[in-house]
Parts: structure tokens; C-alpha cells; sequence
């Protein structure tokens, strides 16, 4: 029995590595294989009309979900394609689509496990004294309409340098025929930047580091300019602070 228990043992410690993508390897699947780069977009734009959707809490739930999927999850459902034969490009594209298939319902579980949670048994009800009803406030003014925002820009008319107070932001297409956009920030003070991936769509561009992980920014386009917001920045510190580079509105440098 022990020298089973010891060959189950063995067998994982192999094969468990061979398994695993990295991020490095993540992004060149994506960049080498247009089978793979469509079903991680694919992902990707489920994920995001999914954050725009649900509650904060839901959400929550949902992404650490998705991290559990990235760090582990995937790599399980790629291994057991592979085990029915399929090559590891194949496994790992066919786990993305499934992933991007089903998403949506695992957020519909979460949401009502929530609600459940949150279900309480019926108290008796107690006899309260009547009180006189409070006077109605007076209705508030109708607030002013927000002005509307103008078309969004194609992907020819986005690239170029944008620039801000304290930063650049550079946008350099990579690939026309999915829209595929890399953008990369940098800070005067001090240097720093962070180059990303998206794809745009009706001028806007989500972007994150890899897998989907901690730091999330979204990029809306109009003539002459961008706006860049902080949508995640769970552990990105800076990203928070006044003055770091992602956060405000870039012109763009006439070239």
C-alpha cells in the first residue's frame, strides 16, 4: 500500500511541471498561435462585460475564482486533454474557450450562493407603536445631463504618443486584423513604466498584466486624446497615488 501511495506521489511531482504554462509561455502562445490569441481574447472580453455587470461583491468572487483558474484550474483541464491525446497548444486553447464558454455561469452560482448567504430565518414580528410620519422631503432638482462623449476613433487613428503632466504613453498597433493594441506608460520622475496588451473595441481598450492578475486599466479614446482609469489595483500601491503615470487624461503629441 505504501509503495502505491509513494507512485501516485511521484507521478504528480512529474508531471505537475510539464503542465504548467508560464507567463512567458502564455504570451508567446498567444502571440504565435491565432487559434489560442482568439480564445484568449475571447476570455478576455467575457471577463470584462462581466465586471461591468455585476455587483462589486459578485465580481469579487468571481475574480479570485479566476486567479484560482490561472494558477491551477487551467493547467488541470489542459492536462486531461492532453491525456485523451491532443497536442498541448490544442489542450490549452480548448481550456480557454470552455473557460470563456462557462464563465458566465459560474458568475450566475456565485451571485446566488450570495444571495442565499444572506437569507435569514423569519423573526416574529413585534408590535411597534405608531409614529407620525415624518414630513416629505422636497423633491430635488433634476440633475443637469452629462455631455456626450463623440464616436468612438478606429485603431488607425489611436497610435501615436500621448502625454500628460507627468508622463508619456505610447500606442503602437501589433496586430490589424484583431485590433490587437500594446501600450506603454512612463514617468518622468523616476522612469518607471509597464508596457501591456488589449484589444480595442468602439475606442475603448482594457488592459491588465498577465493572465488577467492584479492590475487592471481602462483606456477611452476621443479625438487628441486618452483617458486612462484604474479599475483594479489590488496590489499595485502607486497605481493609487495622485501622481502615478496610468491615472488622467493624455494629449496627444502632433507627429
Amino acid at each position: 500500500m505504501k509503495r502505491f501511495v509513494y507512485a501516485l506521489a511521484l507521478i504528480f511531482l512529474l508531471t505537475a511541471p510539464a503542465f504548467a504554462l508560464s507567463d512567458e509561455e502564455y504570451l508567446k502562445m498567444r502571440k504565435s498561435n491565432s487559434d489560442f490569441a482568439r480564445a484568449d481574447k475571447k476570455l478576455s472580453q467575457v471577463y470584462s462585460r462581466l465586471k461591468s455587470k455585476l455587483p462589486k461583491r459578485v465580481f469579487a468572487e468571481l475574480q479570485k475564482s479566476q486567479r484560482e483558474w490561472v494558477s491551477s484550474g487551467r493547467d488541470e483541464a489542459a492536462a486531461a486533454l492532453m491525456n485523451d491525446g491532443y497536442s498541448r497548444l490544442e489542450a490549452y486553447t480548448i481550456a480557454t474557450n470552455d473557460r470563456a464558454d462557462i464563465l458566465p455561469e459560474i458568475a450566475a452560482e456565485i451571485s446566488e450562493s450570495l444571495k442565499n448567504s444572506r437569507k435569514s430565518p423569519p423573526r416574529k414580528q413585534e408590535v411597534q407603536p405608531k409614529k407620525i410620519p415624518d414630513p416629505e422631503p422636497e423633491p430635488e432638482p433634476d440633475p443637469e445631463p452629462e455631455p456626450t462623449e463623440s464616436a468612438p476613433l478606429s485603431i488607425s487613428q489611436i497610435e501615436g504618443e500621448y502625454q500628460s503632466d507627468n508622463g508619456f504613453l505610447t500606442v503602437r498597433i501589433t496586430d490589424l486584423n484583431t485590433s490587437e493594441v500594446q501600450v506603454t506608460f512612463s514617468r518622468f520622475k523616476d522612469g518607471v513604466h509597464w508596457t501591456s496588451k488589449g484589444w480595442l473595441e468602439n475606442g475603448v481598450l482594457e488592459l491588465s498584466d498577465n493572465n488577467y492578475s492584479e492590475c487592471q486599466a481602462t483606456l477611452k479614446f476621443s479625438a487628441g486624446s486618452v483617458k486612462v482609469e484604474i479599475t483594479d489595483t489590488d496590489d499595485w500601491n502607486e497605481a493609487v497615488s495622485p501622481d502615478f503615470v496610468l491615472k488622467g487624461t493624455y494629449k496627444k503629441l502632433k507627429g
